[in-house]
């Protein structure tokens, strides 16, 4: 048995309680929505809520998209349903700041394209709930978010490397290091391997494998102080949306949205 909201339920296999963030919310009948909530300890979840859409909803604006919530579920057949909610944080509901609105759906999309239902992963739960957090407060909303994306594909298992070369495994020197890049092969590829004609690579700079090295291993709470020249903001997000993309074999709607901003 467990509390929730000040009242007693009694544990069953037939309920579960977790937090979780609103990853997508639609429609669905009359009354109800179907939402894809991102949780703690189920991983992604997608069930209904019965009668959100009627003007005394218990439900409230819970179900809205990037909301952070306790959630009380029931096991269903074919889908689970939501009993009960309590908001925790409601990450841009009143917010006029489209842009950080629009990159915050922008990482829920991640998420939410690049998980499958039912696996838990404690890491990109908080990962993700520290990026719709902290991009609240950061004045370079884009480096917050592609700083998400590196960490959630270093999360996810396909961490680049720079210290070594991606194809013949010897160790690049720091002179030579950023050079070039391969998608494909996951890293950084050094001269010998470059001179043997295979095209695919691109060329990035020093500063891009240095960048991209510190933003594995900083908190997202430090990167949102942070800002990045232009000509090297541009190089970050054309490798990462390429990067991603390669790996994922997604495309991912809200990237063109803000590339339209």
């Amino acid at each position: 048995m467990f509390t929730l909201f000040g009242k007693r339920v009694y544990n069953s296999i037939m309920l579960y309680k977790t937090e979780g963030i609103v990853l997508k919310s639609i429609e669905y009948g009359d009354a109800d929505k179907i939402a894809t909530i991102y949780t703690k300890n189920y991983g992604k979840v997608q069930a209904i809520a019965k009668g959100i859409r009627k003007t005394k909803s218990k439900f409230g604006s819970s179900l809205e998209i990037l909301t952070y919530a306790v959630f009380l579920f029931y096991k269903g057949k074919n889908i689970d349903t939501i009993s009960q909610s309590e908001i925790l944080e409601s990450f841009f509901s009143t917010s006029k700041e489209v842009i950080k609105f629009a990159f915050a759906t922008n990482c829920a999309e991640i998420v939410n394209k690049l998980t499958e239902e039912g696996e838990t992963n404690f890491s990109l739960f908080n990962l993700l709930k520290e990026a719709l957090h902290y991009l609240k407060e950061t004045n370079d909303p884009k480096l917050l978010t592609l700083s998400f994306k590196w960490k959630v594909i270093s999360v996810l298992g396909y961490k680049p490397s720079f210290k070594l070369c991606c194809r013949c495994n010897k160790r690049v020197g720091a002179q030579k290091m950023g050079e070039y890049f391969s998608v494909k092969d996951g890293g950084i590829i050094c001269n010998e391997c470059v001179s043997k004609d295979n095209k695919d690579y691109r060329p990035v700079s020093n500063y891009f494998a240095k960048l991209v090295n510190k933003i594995l291993i900083t908190p997202l709470s430090i990167i949102s102080n942070y800002t990045i020249p232009e000509k090297r903001m541009k190089e970050l997000e054309e490798v990462t949306e390429s990067y991603l993309t390669y790996h994922s074999e997604k495309s991912f709607k809200t990237d063109k949205f803000l590339k339209s901003l």
